[in-house]
């Protein structure tokens, strides 16, 4: 209609002369609806139904996209991490004593709060095992022992707290005081979160005397091993760890030696997970865009391939030389992992049940990563290589890559279940006590010992890029040995080893 009115009751074509709608029978005042366009509208009906669809879709494409980027972060493990950093750093704790402040009537430029201190928290102990098994297990293994809780430079300011944050410290001292005599360590971490909250009376006295004990507990927690980190004229000790290249979006095998400042090339292309063997021999997994199995490269620069399936993975030689422990969930009926043991010589693949992330020690004894039948009870278990019998040593299910120390007494691993990141810890198995290796709020993890037991080389991004650093077990201190690289997809797999 050359008008272009419609009806906006119903969607009709009108014309100028129409006092009454031929399909609804609205009536229709001229005089008064084209001022107030309480009738007509200016837009054709389809227009109008072409608009609607697009705000509509619109609209849904918006609420998808979000929900696909809200769903990304949370399922993104570096996100995650990224956050639990942030709530873990001081500038969140200070956000949080503001917000705090602000609720109880104080101005938001009040005493600074002393961060609080990580909680490592106590885990059961195991059960023991059956009297029928040969192996020896440690019955209070899984009974960490924290790290010193430092003094503070100067007493804690007082703040004023609402009654909920007093209510709450008090609950907390009320929890600590008990542990003092048997849990020093834990008993000052909770009093000082008690502190951060209200400085109540008493408290600061409490947390004074569990310092004291705690230091002195921890002072003895591990002996002195051996002498300190190899100095520089001790060429013949090399580390050799995982990298990747982001241009080609592939891993690989790179060696570090003591006396050089930097790694050098690459050792092997599209692989992951050295383990130094006899004569300078280095197996290892093929990375995901290579042939699947496990590898093995030799002294002379050759390369043999000893397993074909793709999840082969986690190479660890036997004390002979002549055997390779490997990790695999698709050999197994249930496809649930199982350790595995390769001959080198006859490439002949042997089942020894259900586990994975295994090690052999060299004074026997095979230390990996399961749990029971009924998936109740998991962590580190000890199996005999001559009757398969196995025992639980730790009840913290996220207690994995236990690497055995050259002289057999200690086991080093990684586990996020003992503080608030993946952490390198140390189980002393004379002792029967778990012991933190440097602890840092960043990732750490994949251990690899010194071939003297003097040192524990260990992945970690403390520092933004990962490196790899080593902790001395003479005196306890960290450092930095050479760095890695900016990125590191799935760096809980790429595995290192030290060697000579």
């Amino acid at each position: 209609m050359p008008s272009g009115y419609v009806c906006s009751n119903c969607g009709a074509p009108l014309s100028p002369a129409q006092n009454r709608c031929h399909q609804c029978g609205v009536e229709i005042d001229w005089e008064k609806a084209v001022g107030r366009v309480s009738y007509i509208s200016y837009l054709p009906a389809a227009r109008r139904r072409r608009r609607r669809r697009r705000v509509g879709l619109t609209g849904l494409f918006l609420i998808i996209a979000l929900g696909g980027i809200l769903y990304w972060g949370w399922s993104n493990a570096g996100a995650r991490r990224r956050l639990a950093s942030w709530m873990d750093s001081d500038a969140y704790r200070s956000y949080q004593q503001s917000w705090r402040q602000m609720r109880s009537g104080q101005s938001a430029s009040g005493p600074t709060p002393i961060p609080a201190i990580a909680v490592i928290a106590e885990q059961p102990t195991p059960a023991p095992a059956s009297a029928a098994s040969p192996v020896p297990i440690p019955q209070s293994a899984a009974q960490p022992l924290a790290t010193p809780v430092a003094e503070s430079a100067a007493t804690s300011t007082p703040t004023v707290a609402s009654e909920d944050d007093a209510a709450q410290a008090r609950a907390l001292a009320t929890e600590a005081q008990p542990l003092i005599p048997s849990h020093p360590c834990r008993a000052a971490e909770l009093l000082q979160q008690a502190i951060d909250l209200a400085d109540t009376p008493g408290i600061e006295a409490l947390r004074q005397d569990a310092v004291a004990r705690c230091s002195q507990l921890t002072a003895t927690a591990i002996p002195q091993l051996s002498s300190p980190l190899p100095a520089p004229s001790s060429p013949s000790q090399r580390i050799a760890f995982t990298a990747y290249d982001v241009a080609s979006d592939r891993y690989s095998i790179r060696s570090w030696r003591l006396d050089d400042r930097l790694p050098g090339a690459d050792l092997a292309v599209g692989a992951m997970q050295p383990a130094f063997g006899p004569e300078g021999a280095i197996a290892y997994r093929s990375g995901p865009s290579g042939s699947p199995g496990i590898f093995l490269l030799q002294a002379d620069g050759s390369i043999r391939q000893l397993t074909k399936r793709r999840g082969d993975m986690w190479p660890r030689w036997a004390p002979d030389g002549r055997q390779i422990l490997f990790t695999s969930a698709t050999r197994s009926a249930d496809g649930s992992p199982h350790i595995y043991l390769v001959d080198v010589a006859t490439r002949a693949v042997e089942d020894l049940g259900p586990g994975q992330h295994a090690d052999w020690s060299q004074v026997g004894g095979i230390i990996f990563h399961d749990c029971d039948l009924g998936g109740e009870r998991c962590g580190l278990w000890l199996m005999d290589p001559l009757t398969l019998e196995r025992g639980l040593v730790t009840d913290v299910p996220d207690d994995s890559n236990p690497v055995w120390s050259p002289d057999g007494r200690y086991v080093a691993f990684m586990s996020s279940g003992r503080s608030q990141s993946w952490d390198v810890f140390i189980l002393d198995l004379d002792r029967n006590a778990i012991q933190p290796v440097a602890s840092h709020p960043a990732e750490d993890g994949l251990p690899a010992w010194a071939p003297d037991s003097s040192a524990i080389a260990f992945l970690s991004n403390r520092e933004g890029d990962w490196a790899i650093y080593a902790w001395r077990t003479n005196d306890l201190t960290t450092t930095p040995l050479f760095p890695v690289g900016a990125i590191l997809p799935n760096w809980d797999q790429a595995g290192l080893d030290w060697g000579r």
